[in-house]
C-alpha cells in the first residue's frame, strides 16, 4: 500500500474541496445519496450543531476513505450523557479491501475514547457488524430512534444493528439503563446516526 496521509479536522473548518469530495464519496459508495453538481453550493453532510470531527484519507488528490464522529447531548432515563456517535464511514469502491477503512474508523474511535463523551454509538447494516467489533464496537440490543415525533427515523425500521460502548463512569453507572431499551437521539426529523 502506498503511504497514505490519515487526516483529521472540525468538519467546519474543512475547504469547499475537501466538503465536494465528501459529498461525492458518499454518491459514489451509497448511489442513492444525491450527486454533488458543477457550480452548485458544496453540500454540507454534517449539520454544524453535532460539531463533526473528519477524519480522511487522501491519495493524489483523491479521497478515499472517510469516517465522521458526530457530538451530541442525550437525555435517557432522567440523565444527560454526552454521546459521540460514528457517521458516515466510507471508503471508495475502487480501493476497499485494502484497510483504509478500518485506518479511519480506529482513528475516529480513538479520537472518542479519547473525548468527554459518556457513551459512543453507531447503527451499522447487520453484514458490516464484524468489521466494526474489530475496532472495539460491540452489537447491542437496543433500538435507536431520531425522536419521540411521528415519522422518525428508527434503527429497526432502517434494518440496522446498534454498535454502543459505556465510556464513563456516569455510563458505566448507569449501564443498566442501557440494555434492552430504546435510545432518542432528540434530533430533527429525517437525520440518524
Amino acid at each position: 500500500m502506498k503511504s497514505d496521509l490519515l487526516s483529521m479536522l472540525p468538519y467546519r473548518q474543512t475547504s469547499d474541496q475537501v466538503r465536494w469530495d465528501i459529498a461525492l464519496l458518499m454518491h459514489r459508495v451509497w448511489p442513492s445519496s444525491p450527486a454533488p453538481t458543477q457550480g452548485a453550493i458544496v453540500p454540507e453532510e454534517h449539520d454544524s450543531a453535532l460539531d463533526a470531527l473528519s477524519c480522511f484519507i487522501y491519495r493524489a488528490n483523491r479521497l478515499l476513505s472517510y469516517a465522521a464522529v458526530l457530538h451530541l447531548t442525550l437525555s435517557h432515563v432522567g440523565q444527560t450523557f454526552r454521546m459521540a456517535a460514528l457517521s458516515c464511514v466510507a471508503t471508495d469502491p475502487d480501493y476497499q479491501n485494502q484497510g483504509l477503512g478500518s485506518l479511519v474508523v480506529s482513528a475516529a474511535t480513538r479520537c472518542i475514547e479519547n473525548s468527554h463523551a459518556d457513551i459512543a454509538l453507531f447503527t451499522c447494516d447487520p453484514p458490516l457488524a464484524a468489521f466494526y467489533a474489530k475496532a472495539g464496537w460491540p452489537v447491542v440490543s437496543v433500538e435507536v430512534i431520531g425522536s419521540h415525533d411521528v415519522g422518525a427515523l428508527s434503527s429497526t425500521e432502517l434494518g440496522k444493528v446498534v454498535l454502543l460502548r459505556l465510556l464513563s463512569e456516569h455510563a458505566h453507572q448507569h449501564a443498566e439503563a442501557f440494555a434492552n431499551t430504546t435510545i432518542s437521539l432528540g434530533v430533527p426529523l429525517g437525520q440518524f446516526v
